[in-house]
């Protein structure tokens, strides 16, 4: 449950951060992704769109689709990697995080990357309208090129 005071206003609280991203140290997203809205405008690194770097500005569903699918797929299992959240703080209705993100690829090297997330949450919905990530964008690309399908 999202906590909206009387007034219908969200309110983020360090709490309800934890709930969402605590469970992706088991690669599960479903909290966090439920309260991210499909219209979210999600920034890798640049403003520029460039798929070969792993770069760009993203909706949910191409976000899923050209960056969270082509990594996942390459994992094994077919799982996000396990995170280790080194830095959690909410500011207002953003949320600062810092994670250590790793997995094993299918080619049997592992996948060890840090992430920093910055999480804008809508004071009307309560959902996540804006995210800015930054990682090693060049071990992604190396993921995807080194690992078959």
């Amino acid at each position: 449950m999202s906590p909206l005071t009387s007034e219908a206003k969200f309110t983020l609280t360090l709490e309800y951060a934890k709930s969402l991203v605590d469970p992706l140290a088991q690669s599960d997203w479903g909290p966090l992704m439920g309260v991210i809205d499909p219209d979210v405008r999600w920034r890798i690194a640049s403003e520029t769109n460039d798929l070969e770097k792993m770069t760009g500005v993203f909706n949910l569903s191409t976000w899923m689709e050209q960056i969270s699918g082509p990594l996942v797929k390459r994992l094994v299992n077919d799982a996000p990697p396990k995170f280790t959240i080194q830095y959690l703080q909410t500011v207002g209705n953003r949320l600062i995080m810092e994670a250590y993100g790793e997995a094993m690829q299918k080619n049997g090297n592992p996948y060890q990357n840090t992430y920093a997330w910055f999480f804008t949450f809508s004071e009307e919905t309560g959902k996540v309208v804006e995210i800015h990530e930054y990682l090693d964008t060049a071990l992604v690309q190396e993921v995807v090129q080194t690992n078959t399908l």
